[in-house]
């Protein structure tokens, strides 16, 4: 006798979304307005929020993959428009790409800028870069030196570091510097020693015991 599996049990869609949407889309738009009459400094902020708006798609994926709500990649891809392939592609937690961070998923959408810093801090390469992110493993393809967990925090962070200016100062100067400038020229340490000379020749004369100026060497 074969006995059907319940059905999961799902929650109930918010009908209050559909009006969120809409209103969301009447900011955007009015923000748009605003710069385009005269605003060029605002220009720069308008733009990162597509970066914002990808970070905390991220984040609305992750939860819905987590239980109770257990939606397969096949659902979210139907929803995005794109293939399931697509969309665990760009949106999915694979181990070998490395997973986000348990404390962005704990959080979710509510996440704290004081959270935010410390997840940052804690996968933050260095420099030079280190060839693996400290903080989950993910080895950095060439150029690229942000792990999923801070391609996601980034965005979300650079735009919030306002919200909470005591818990962003945490940072030290490179990482705050890294932060303000995410596009600059990135190399591992690995890239970089194939491409430098070597430091030292392979043979150099050094100078003696007494000849410390080493004027022997000449």
């Amino acid at each position: 006798m074969v006995t059907a599996k319940p059905a999961r049990k799902r929650t109930k869609q918010h009908t209050e979304n559909t009006e969120f949407d809409a209103f969301v889309r009447r900011i955007l738009r009015a923000y748009a307005r605003r710069v385009a009459a005269g605003d060029v400094e605002g220009l720069a902020s308008l733009s990162q929020l597509s970066s914002e708006v990808d970070a905390v798609t991220r984040l609305a994926v992750a939860g819905l993959r987590q239980r109770p709500y257990s939606y397969s990649w096949s659902e979210i891809g139907d929803r995005l428009g794109i293939s399931k392939q697509a969309a665990q592609q760009r949106y999915g937690e694979r181990t070998d790409r490395g997973c986000l961070d348990r404390r962005l998923l704990e959080a979710g959408l509510s996440v704290s800028v004081a959270t935010l810093v410390q997840v940052f801090a804690d996968h933050y390469p260095g420099i030079p870069a280190a060839s693996v992110c400290p903080g989950c493993g993910y080895r950095y393809p060439d150029q690229v030196l942000d792990c999923p967990t801070n391609a996601t925090v980034r965005p979300l962070l650079l735009r919030r570091r306002g919200e909470d200016r005591e818990a962003v100062a945490r940072l030290n100067p490179e990482q705050f510097e890294d932060l303000l400038s995410p596009n600059r020229k990135k190399v591992t340490r690995a890239a970089r020693a194939r491409t430098e000379p070597s430091a030292t020749p392979a043979f150099q004369a050094r100078p003696t015991l007494f000849d410390l100026a080493g004027k022997d060497a000449q």
